[in-house]
């Protein structure tokens, strides 16, 4: 993918098609390296990447949630780090949706590369991040630290009851998840409710109206 001639359209288009074709492959081996054929065009045509960034995205979103691969996975990751890092927000489009919730479902996984890449993707999302989807993004970073911080509270009842509200896609609703944590928090473990509670006050003297508003309302 790094050859100058791919520069010219007649012969990237072919090549695109070959890769795409490839990346449903019966083989792994062969399904990997399409993926990463893909993502190397950030450096073979880098001019041509926006053109081609919706093809791109929906190979790589799909080849995230390979049923077979480690492998692949993994790669995907990295080609969709590689792609990402030349795009803006309005670049990915609906895409920022599925491919927030896809890296999401591995932040808990027993394979720690992909772990690892889960989260740097996150963090590249994170930056390229300013106004559609901003809304989005931060109610997907917060069901995502609650599912990593809550399993150390040690409280099952509450990890519970906290898994209802953060599953599936549903609207995120702030005010009922809170009610739900300090009645949990009132009947298992009143220290860490004291706790929860000191360190709120703390927020009634911020600088930002909305931080002491949803301080007040906790």
């Amino acid at each position: 993918m790094s050859d100058p001639m791919l520069r010219e359209k007649k012969f990237l288009k072919p090549v695109l098609h070959i890769l795409e074709e490839k990346s449903h492959d019966r083989n792994s081996i062969v399904r990997q390296m399409a993926v990463r054929g893909l993502g190397n065009l950030v450096y073979g045509a880098p001019e041509k990447l926006k053109k081609h960034k919706k093809f791109l995205m929906v190979i790589l979103i799909r080849a995230l949630s390979d049923p077979f691969s480690s492998e692949v996975i993994g790669e995907s990751m990295k080609a969709v780090a590689k792609v990402l890092k030349e795009l803006k927000e309005k670049d990915i489009g609906s895409s920022f949706r599925d491919l927030t919730q896809e890296i999401r479902t591995y932040f808990d996984n027993e394979d720690d590369a992909l772990r690892l890449w889960s989260f740097v993707l996150f963090g590249i999302l994170a930056r390229l991040t300013k106004r559609k989807w901003k809304g989005y993004f931060a109610e997907q970073e917060c069901r995502a630290t609650f599912h990593l911080c809550v399993p150390f509270l040690g409280l099952k009842r509450l990890q519970t009851a906290v898994n209802e509200h953060l599953d599936g896609t549903a609207e995120l609703k702030p005010e009922e998840l809170q009610v739900d944590i300090c009645r949990h928090l009132a009947k298992e473990n009143a220290e860490l409710l004291e706790n929860l509670y000191k360190s709120t006050i703390m927020y009634f003297f911020s600088r930002w109206e909305e931080i002491r508003a949803v301080a007040a309302k906790l």
